[in-house]
This record gives C-alpha cells, structure tokens and sequence, in this order.
C-alpha cells in the first residue's frame, strides 16, 4: 500500500466496474468515476464529526475510462463527499443528494460546488411498483412541482413541495387523472444571469446600454438545462429528506392509481449511455412511471429498445419513426414510446378560433393512433397561453419578463373573442367559457392520449404571458380561487373524462381502419356533414360530424359499446346535421356540449327535426358549438 494510501486512513484497493457513482456494496463502499484531471484528481469524504479524507485515483485504478475504487469495511453509513480535479471541486454528476439549503431563486455563491450527501437507507415501498397504465387508458396532467401548490389559494400545509402534492392527490383521482406529469424535479440551478453583468468590468456598469442592464440575475423557474439529474430538488421538498419525500409522494399517487411521469432536458453535449443511466436509475430508485425527454440528440431507439424500460412511458416530442423499431419485435404487451405532436396543439387552436380549410388536417389528428408508438395531445403547455389565455389574448404580453416582449412564440394562434384581456362584459366571457369547453371537447375526444396542463379545468390564467419561464410568482402559480369561481367548467372537465374513461370506443388501442370490417353494416369511424355520410371537406367549411360505432368495443370486454355522434361546428353561424340512422332500437340522445344543446323534440320542434319515413333525425348547431350524442 502506497503512502499516500495510508494518509487515507482507509484501506482503498483497486474496485470492479459496479454502477457509476458511490454505493454501498455488501463488504465496503464502491466508488465508480469518470472526474480526470490534468495532473491528479480523486475523492474528498467528510464523515459526519469527523476530518475529511482525501483519496487520490491513480492509474492502477483505472478501468477502461473510469477510475473504480474499494474500500473494504468502510465504517460510515452517512457521509458527504466532493470530487477533485487538478485545483478544482467537482460534484458527482452521478450524485443522489445535493447538501444544499439555498431557496429557490436565491443568487447564493455562483458556481459554488456543492458536496453530494451519501446516506444508507432501506426505504419500504410496501410492494409498491410502477403502474405500467397502457396510453390509451392514460389522462395526463402536467404540473410545476412547486407552482402546483405555492399560491396560498392552495390551502395545503406544505406549499410548493413533493408533500404539497400528496395533500392533493384526492383532487385529482375526483378528477379522474391518471398520471401527473412534472416539469423537472431534479437539482438544477435556479438561477439565470445576465452575461452583460458579468462580462462588463464594474466600473463600466452605469455605461452599458441600459436595455442590457434591466436585470442582473432571474429566476429559472422552469428548469431547463443541465442538472444533477439523479437528485431530486431540494428546494421541492418541506423536509430535510427530499429523497424519501418524493418517494413517499409517488407511493402514494399508486395508491390512488395514478402514475408519475418526470420531465428531463438533456443538451446535446450530454451522452446517450448517461441519459440511459439517469432513466434506469429513476424506474429502479424511485418507480417513476415514464418520461418526457426533451433535448436535440435524445437516444430514442436505445431508450425505447432498452429492456428495462419497455414498460416504462417515453414521450418525446418528436422523431424518426421509420427507424425506431428496425429489427425489434413489436409483439409486446405494453407501448412504451409515444410522440407529442406539435402539429395538434396548433392545428387544433386554428380550428377552434374559426380559420378555414383545417377539417382535413383536423380529423386526421383525431383519429391518430399508431399501433407502434403512442400519440399524446395537448391544446396547452407550459410555453404559449393557458387555455384561458388563449381564449383572452390575441397577443403575447410578457414585459415582465424584462426582455421587452421579445421573448416566447408570436404565433400562438390565439383569439381573444372580441377583448384584449381582462373584462366584466356577460358576452364575451360566456363566448370565452364556450370556446373553453370546445377545446376541452376537442382534447378528450381525439384518440390519442390528451394531456391537461394544470389549472386549465378551472380557467387559471398567466396574465397573457406565453413565456413565464422566469416568473416564480402569481403568474405562473395556479390560482385555486378559480377552482371554486369556476366550478362549473371544472365539473364539465370532470364529466367529460369520465365518459372517456367509460366508453371504450372513445380511446381506443388501435387506430381506426373507417371500415366496416366487422361485417356489422357500419364502419368503425364515419364522417357526415349536413347529410348523413356525406362529409363537406371544402375549404371553407368549418362543421363537421362524426360517428363511432360502439360495435368495434366491448366495455369490460363483454358488452358492446354505445354510438357516438360528435357535432364540431367551429363557424360563427349556425349548422345544420343530419344524423345517420341507428340500429333499431336505438335513439339518439344530447349527452354533453359546449353552448345550447339541441333538444330532442317532435318534429315541428325548431332545433330538432324528426322524419318519420326514414327516421332520420337532423339536429342544428349554435354558433362555435361541439355536441355529442349517444345512441342508446
């Protein structure tokens, strides 16, 4: 044993090549890095009351790239730790717990290393494991870890946190959601400054332009950039524990079966085998449920060919299909990849405010769902309007950004139903409360997986900011005031996912062929117009029906399913619908919709007509209203 070992007051022997990082192993502790400096590098260990210990790695170490130790009967189970390389501190990218007590938002010292926290744990999941819930079964609802419950309208005891979330579970499986997914919850710096504050020389400070000096530093309060990505955020947690809290916060969302989806950007500069690691190490540590990976070089076929995630949700935001499964078996049972299509978010907002020539493209993105790969939709997300902005706004207002308003999309496609903003006017925020509805309409009824963004069911708004990436304050804070002042656009959402949930023919495993291929006389899908199975695609038509035949699906795998009929007219005039006639039997009857229902009434009635030669009945739409019907 060389001296230098022996000023370790450890035995330290050349280790075998266990998980990248430091873990405990039955007889020692393994240490497993990739840190190389210049000249020297290694491991500073700070046992609880104790003097540090330095350990340098040496060249007998190394194993391939990385340098793996052993220190036989390591007598400490809690600890904290640094690397070193040349003069340089360096955290363990591969670190479980940051030791760090800053506040969210807070400067604190920049580019302060921070020691990683090494604790022994055996934590009781209760046989807990991941739900594994099939897409087309799957309500998301994506959620600001901290802002989901920061705004004290949330009346839980611990605002902002893993437990904030816990104290809400009961609102959302009332809701009827199945996975929540979360805007990122491992340590990231919270921090953004301004490269003119820091570049400039002091003394040139009161110089500088002053559009380049309207801030010095923000917050990052989204979290999309390169973090400690196998810690989960300190600043998330109410207790000193955020480990077991965000445990205790997933094993108690399975309870009540609902899934954990976790957000993660990786810049391009990160490695496929890392990425790889860090979604292992997440399903294995603490039973995430799936990811949405964001990032310009993500490893897709490595992730979603992995073994140990093929029942594990990977949502990216888009890829090269053609090549994904090239040589793979897809006899499997459960679809693990699934895109978000861009295409939907804003083909749908055009549709909903009224533009012309968008039914093809329209009936297309309700229909979608690939028997290789999962489609999730959204309408809304955490960049672009809330879905009460985007019924208020015609235009981005984000000034309090402090970029000018030059930041975020200027093509949000939105409408702002005759007022800029905020107003008392009974009309135009009973227009906006219908045109709500129809998106909500629009989202749960298309095949894919729709995914709400927090607070949309009760109408929370952002002020008219579609970029609050920096605003850790009442604009990006869901506002559950709304929650009761809009309880009855809540209960429409929650009316709405329970028919979903309730009709198999409404999400569907597979998409539809529109054929009748069960020689049952009726296709599986079918569009009409102002006649029955005669569909207008002209371009400037902006109505259109839709039928689904409940044939095609069996409800707890027994019983057939209902006819569906869904009128979308998106015209400022009213329309006009003949409905397909039904096996007999069955009748047509209004379930839900957006503005004034039609009435199934006799045939002198003004809204609903009635032949009585063919028994065909014609319903008539008001103005930017979705209906849906149900043959029973």
């Amino acid at each position: 044993m060389s001296s230098r070992e022996k000023a370790c007051r450890f035995e330290v022997k050349k280790g075998r090549l266990y998980q990248i990082g430091v873990h405990r192993v039955q007889d020692g502790l393994s240490i497993v890095s990739d840190i190389k400096g210049k000249k020297k590098s290694g491991i500073l260990i700070y046992p609880e009351g104790e003097k540090e210990v330095k350990i340098p790695f040496l060249e007998e170490y190394l194993i391939g790239d990385l340098y793996c130790l052993f220190l036989p009967g390591f007598p400490y189970n809690n600890f904290s730790y640094l690397f070193y390389r040349d003069d340089e501190y360096v955290t363990d990218h591969y670190g479980r717990l940051l030791d760090s007590s800053k506040k969210f938002g807070n400067p604190g010292r920049r580019n302060a290393p921070v020691k990683c926290i090494f604790r022994e744990e055996d934590y009781d999941w209760e046989e807990d494991t991941p739900l594994g819930i099939p897409y087309h079964e799957s309500i998301l609802y994506k959620i600001h870890m901290r802002g989901f419950t920061m705004h004290p309208s949330s009346k839980v005891k611990n605002r902002g946190t893993f437990a904030g979330l816990r104290e809400k579970i009961p609102y959302l499986k009332d809701l009827g959601i199945t996975a929540v997914e979360s805007m990122p919850i491992y340590e990231f710096e919270d921090v953004i400054y301004n490269p003119s504050y820091i570049q400039a020389d002091e003394a040139l400070l009161p110089f500088l332009d002053t559009e380049k000096r309207t801030w010095e530093h923000k917050v990052n309060y989204w979290g999309y950039c390169e973090g400690h990505y196998m810690a989960p955020k300190r600043a998330y947690a109410a207790s000193e524990r955020p480990d077991t809290e965000c445990k205790d916060m997933i094993k108690d969302l399975h309870k009540n079966g609902i899934e954990f989806i976790m957000q993660i950007y990786f810049p391009d500069k990160i490695r496929p085998g890392f990425i790889l690691d860090v979604c292992r190490f997440w399903v294995m540590e603490y039973h995430v449920d799936g990811f949405k990976l964001m990032g310009g070089k993500l490893p897709v076929r490595l992730l979603a060919t992995d073994p140990y995630l093929k029942k594990t949700k990977l949502i990216v935001e888009s890829m090269n299909q053609e090549n994904i499964y090239e040589g793979c078996d897809l006899n499997t049972s459960f679809k693990n990849l699934a895109v978000t299509p861009e295409a939907f978010r804003y083909d749908i907002r055009k549709y909903l405010k009224g533009d012309e020539d968008m039914l093809p493209a329209v009936m297309e993105h309700f229909r979608k769902n690939p028997r290789e790969y999962g489609v999730v939709n959204e309408i809304t997300s955490y960049q672009g309007f809330t879905l009460a902005d985007l019924v208020s706004y015609d235009r981005k207002h984000n000034e309090a950004n402090g970029e000018g308003n030059r930041d975020g999309n200027d093509y949000n496609y939105s409408w702002n139903c005759g007022v800029e903003g905020k107003t008392r006017k009974k009309q135009i925020l009973s227009l906006r409360q219908q045109q709500c509805k129809n998106a909500l309409l629009m989202l749960f009824l298309a095949q894919g997986t729709p995914c709400l963004l927090a607070g949309d069911e009760f109408g929370n708004s952002a002020g008219g900011n579609n970029n609050p990436y920096c605003q850790d304050n009442a604009v990006s804070w869901l506002n559950w005031k709304h929650n009761t002042s809009q309880s009855e656009l809540q209960e429409f959402v929650r009316e709405l996912i329970a028919l979903r949930k309730a009709h198999p023919i409404l999400h569907m495993e597979e998409q539809f062929k529109m054929m009748d291929y069960i020689s049952c006389g009726c296709p599986d899908l079918s569009y009409h117009g102002e006649h029955a199975w005669y569909p207008g695609f002209e371009n400037y038509n902006r109505h259109m029906g839709v039928m689904y035949c409940g044939k095609y699906a069996r409800i707890n795998k027994r019983k057939e399913d209902a006819f569906f009929y869904v009128a979308y007219n998106t015209h400022w005039v009213e329309h006009e619908f003949a409905l397909p006639r039904l096996p007999a039997g069955l009748k047509w009857r209004v379930v839900m919709g957006s503005g004034k229902l039609p009435v199934l009434k006799p045939e002198n009635d003004d809204t609903v007509k009635e032949n009585d030669e063919k028994k065909q009945y014609h319903i008539i739409t008001a103005p930017r209203t979705v209906v849906v019907l149900i043959g029973k």
